[in-house]
């Protein structure tokens, strides 16, 4: 069994590439015909995001949140949910950190205690708000989707009414909250960039999850009742329990990942809109195939893709929305569920029949 599971572990990296490559070589033929200077074009979307530490810098500054949200997003998905509320838990969390910090950040409490305050108030926050559509759909039967969707809207705009009424800032000209003080925000690991010390909190929610994922009861729970409905209940697991609790875990990562991003990049509270990080923590989690420990791959080539659609757009005539193909091409690869089965699956039984025959000799 140990053996069938690294070799699926691998295995996934190695599909993951696969796709990667595939979806590049497409997109890179696309590129050389609908540019004027397909090369420059194509540097500037491979090698822009490693071009200077700017650059770099805002590639992880994406990664951060990413790592919250897809780790968050696998319970969900593991738990075979499609409760999308993250992006309202992301606004939110953000506005509501920023108005306690904002109030209490120069009362003197120590650095430390505080920035912990506020991320327990961000997963608090995401797991309060994914109680929402999780109860409806474990107890009344509601779709889960249709909810968490019509909830993000309902969060955002509550978000945008605590801005304009208990936190606006009347000494600049668009919509914000007051500055952030100093003492609520996380520490930059490099100068003059996003790269912050959120990183190594997204890297610890990785390492929690996956513990929890394949080292706890509740973990191997969730996986059955998503992956097996019908064996969990004969096997006397309580559904509801586990579901529910897979959707609040998941969204409270996302509040977190809400409220780290607020403290590690902003000066104050500006998100008017959809930041789309919460949507992008089921892509993460897809691109991870729902396994928390490749979520940092997951991660890291959205934040790619993303900085790389960027840089593009702003050095040719290429819309951002041109990386939406690649990222499509990735999805439908990644998801695919037979995709390279069968060479997995050649893998997995010659290496079962070496070994029953190493333990009959």
């Amino acid at each position: 069994m140990k053996e069938t599971r690294r070799i699926e572990f691998f295995f996934e990296i190695f599909r993951i590439v696969l796709a990667l490559a595939i979806a590049f070589g497409f997109t890179f033929i696309c590129i050389a015909f609908m540019t004027d200077d397909p090369l420059e074009a194509l540097k500037a979307f491979a090698l822009g995001p490693f071009s200077n530490m700017r650059r770099f810098g805002q590639m992880m500054g994406k990664f951060i949140p990413y790592l919250l949200v897809g780790s968050g997003m696998c319970f969900i998905y593991a738990a075979n949910r499609f409760n999308m509320g993250g992006e309202g838990v992301y606004l939110l969390s953000g506005c509501i950190v920023t108005f306690i910090g904002v109030n209490i950040g120069d009362s003197g409490i120590p650095h430390v205690l505080l920035v912990v305050l506020l991320m327990a108030v961000g997963v608090a926050i995401g797991a309060g708000a994914g109680l929402i559509p999780a109860l409806m759909r474990e107890k009344l039967g509601v779709n889960e989707t249709v909810i968490s969707i019509m909830l993000n809207y309902a969060l955002m705009y509550l978000s945008t009414f605590l801005v304009k009424t208990l936190m606006v800032d009347p000494n600049i000209s668009y919509l914000g909250s007051k500055p952030l003080p100093d003492n609520m925000k996380l520490t930059r690991l490099v100068p003059r960039t996003n790269i912050h010390s959120g990183l190594f909190v997204g890297l610890l929610a990785v390492v929690v999850v996956g513990v929890i994922f394949y080292r706890t009861s509740l973990g191997y729970s969730i996986r059955i009742c998503g992956s097996n409905p019908q064996f969990a209940k004969a096997s006397g697991i309580n559904m509801t329990s586990s579901l529910v609790l897979a959707q609040v875990i998941g969204l409270g990562l996302c509040g977190l990942g809400g409220a780290v991003d607020i403290m590690g990049i902003y000066d104050r509270y500006v998100w008017a809109g959809f930041t789309n990080y919460g949507f992008d923590g089921m892509l993460v989690a897809v691109l991870a195939r729902k396994n928390p420990w490749l979520v940092p791959l997951g991660s890291f080539l959205l934040a790619y893709m993303r900085t790389g659609a960027s840089i593009l757009n702003y050095s040719t005539e290429l819309p951002f929305e041109f990386v939406d193909i690649m990222q499509a091409i990735l999805v439908l690869l990644i998801a695919g569920e037979h995709f390279m089965a069968g060479f997995k699956n050649k893998i997995i039984f010659s290496a079962s029949k070496a070994k029953n025959k190493k333990e009959a000799a």
